[in-house]
């Protein structure tokens, strides 16, 4: 470029959506048709507010009142028994199922769907690993460890449940391991990131909890952090397909 020749100006960022409004009448447009059990109790209990709540959420008891980050939203039936009116509710979390990801492969894959999504703990997901017992792990092409820097600036190597569903061309190069030959392996100070193989969403999982969740499950003692560099598996990894881009994508998953 010449020395006096202007540096064209970035095109102006696209213009932001206008958000759907919270409340939509019938007679105006974007008016969402209602679920045929909400149009049956709006006849029975007209001039009501009808709350939906996810169907991923499940209470204590059939009386726990759910979370105002499980309900969609709610509609209002007029004084004849019929809807009219639509709430949507913008403290609303999907679920797994709502946002429409596959169903888990493993618990370990279905407890970080949850946790993803805030339906469950973050600790499941570590419990659910040392009861899988085992995962793939991602590797360089020399077969040490696939070592990436996670959220939050720590060190972790990518993890994933082995999933039948998924074409061996497209997932990235990877090794087998049980859960204590993977934490013998770690280095002290790196963690695990653990991938889920049906949805874009992950976790990292601290290492020591790993262990903890392992000794527990095995009743064994735990696997300790080896130092120096770990052997490399003896495996051979199994390797991605040039265009392949996407890692596999943090319990349960409606039937």
């Amino acid at each position: 470029m010449a020395a006096d020749e202007e540096t064209p100006a970035p095109p102006p960022p696209p213009a932001a959506r206008p958000a759907p409004p919270a409340t939509v009448t019938r007679d105006r447009p974007g008016f969402p048709v209602p679920p045929e059990d909400i149009t049956a109790a709006a006849r029975t209990a007209p001039d009501h507010w009808l709350s939906v709540t996810d169907r991923h959420w499940l209470g204590e008891t059939d009386d726990e009142v759910p979370p105002p980050w499980a309900v969609l939203g709610r509609w209002r039936s007029d004084a004849h028994g019929e809807i009219v009116e639509w709430e949507a509710n913008p403290d609303y979390r999907p679920s797994p199922a709502a946002l429409g990801w596959a169903p888990p492969v493993s618990d370990a894959d279905a407890a970080v769907q949850l946790a993803a999504t805030g339906y469950g703990p973050d600790a499941d997901v570590a419990e659910a690993l040392a009861e899988d017992g085992s995962v793939a792990v991602c590797v360089t092409e020399d077969g040490q460890p696939a070592w990436t820097r996670a959220p939050g600036g720590a060190y972790a190597v990518p993890v994933f449940p082995p999933s039948p569903r998924a074409a061996a061309d497209r997932l990235p190069a990877h090794v087998m391991m049980t859960l204590p030959d993977l934490l013998d392996r770690l280095p002290p100070g790196r963690d695990v990131l653990f991938l889920s193989a049906s949805a874009p969403a992950s976790l990292l999982v601290p290492a020591d909890e790993l262990r903890a969740r392992a000794q527990e499950t095995t009743g064994g003692p735990a696997p300790r952090p080896r130092h120096g560099p770990p052997d490399p598996p003896a495996a051979d990894a199994a390797r991605p397909s040039p265009d392949n881009t996407d890692h596999p994508s943090k319990r349960g998953h409606d039937e």
